[in-house]
């Protein structure tokens, strides 16, 4: 047989392989699938780990019920051999001999065990319902070419590209290589039982139209799960705000008796409490620190940017609005192309992801009230938000953490 290489998209050749299917191998590894949401995002290193309890939460439905899609095939073949030979992949996928090890189990205890899931619990979203009906749907009542194909190079044949790409944003979020079992051993495994898949496919060469049947099917595997995936990268979005928005709709106030007075007021031209970022390079005239207000919103958050005297803040930009309000000194502000002359008391709006900086023409220190919308927007953004934000890491208090 022949796979596609995990960490490419480029079909490698596998000792066996069969050239009836090689063009199929290639339009499956060119597949627009490849580059859904869910793999751009494990491939950036975008998403934490509790966006991966959700997405393999609702993926839990889809491989618990596996050996179902088999069975599907199996009811359609005629031939007793090609079924005996199916009748062996249900059997590693049901462990075998020792039924703790079967597949399913395993992703499971790495439910459980590793992302702390309460299996009974997991609220399937309609799309993840729709997706696993529309997949055991084609296995069921498909033509067993039709099936096949749709099992082992639109399923099967997969794997290994798509459960590297998996762990590479499992383990960027943090989540320890000993509990990925359930992937490392698909990766090691599923060449062998896609290789039966397509010895099964190839047993109905003989049929007219072979191959766009089994590119129809191909594409259509992988449609459904990208769409599915798709779908999930959407709601991993949503169910990142989705608390303060209701929150928003509860109509209630944040101020709880926990909340001290001082939290309440800040005075800008003290030094804050909460150290965020500071950065020094000569060479560039940038000099510059950022103090957090303590205050307890959930959407503004302010801060005191200091610029001494002939010196600048990095040129940078982001995903947050902000207001900048001049307490003092006297300057210019970049707003992407523009200029824009700044004293105390004037006020200077930029938009979010325009590039910025602020420069200090004055004697003294410029001291600037910056109100920004940092709170929502730095949850909402699927993406690192300090690589976009700055030359080098602010600290770990300035980001949304990866739990």
């Amino acid at each position: 047989m022949s796979q596609t290489d995990p960490t490419g998209g480029t079909p490698c050749v596998i000792p066996g392989a069969n050239p009836a299917t090689a063009a199929l191998r290639a339009f499956e590894a060119a597949h627009p699938f490849w580059s859904n949401q869910l793999f751009a995002a494990c491939k950036a290193g975008w998403l934490t780990r509790d966006d991966f309890r959700f997405v393999f939460g609702q993926y839990y439905l889809y491989s618990k019920n596996f050996t179902r899609y088999l069975s599907g095939l199996m009811a359609n073949l005629d031939d007793d051999l090609l079924r005996s030979r199916l009748s062996e992949n249900l059997w590693e996928e049901g462990g075998g001999a020792a039924p703790e090890r079967r597949h399913a189990q395993i992703f499971r205890d790495f439910l459980t065990q590793g992302r702390g899931i309460d299996l009974a619990t997991i609220e399937f979203l309609p799309c993840t319902r729709h997706f696993v009906d529309q997949f055991l749907g084609q296995c069921l009542r498909g033509t067993a070419l039709h099936g096949s194909a749709f099992l082992s190079l639109g399923t099967e044949a997969i794997v290994a590209r798509m459960y590297a790409l998996m762990v590479d944003g499992l383990l960027a979020a943090g989540v320890p290589d000993e509990q990925l079992r359930f992937f490392r051993i698909h990766m090691a495994c599923d060449d062998a039982h896609a290789a039966t898949l397509e010895d099964i496919l190839c047993s109905f060469r003989g049929q007219p139209d072979w191959e766009q049947q089994c590119r129809d099917a191909l594409d259509l595997a992988l449609r459904l799960r990208g769409a599915f995936f798709d779908q999930l990268m959407a709601e991993v979005k949503h169910r990142r705000v989705a608390g303060q928005l209701q929150r928003i709709q509860d109509r209630k106030s944040l101020l709880t008796p926990a909340i001290a007075d001082a939290q309440l007021k800040f005075a800008p031209r003290t030094p804050a409490a909460t150290p965020m970022y500071a950065n020094k390079v000569e060479a560039m005239g940038i000099d510059f620190t950022v103090d957090r207000a303590p205050f307890p919103a959930e959407v503004l958050d302010a801060r005191v940017v200091r610029i001494p005297a002939g010196k600048a803040n990095e040129r940078h930009k982001h995903a947050h609005e902000t207001i900048f309000y001049f307490l003092a000194g006297t300057g210019r502000v970049m707003v992407d192309d523009r200029w824009i002359a700044v004293q105390p008391g004037d006020s200077v709006f930029v938009p979010r992801w325009s590039v910025h900086q602020s420069q200090n023409q004055g004697d003294g220190e410029m001291v600037i009230l910056a109100i920004t919308d940092f709170y929502l927007t730095g949850r909402a953004l699927v993406g690192d938000y300090e690589s976009t934000a700055r030359m080098k890491r602010a600290a770990p208090s300035a980001s949304a953490p990866r739990t």
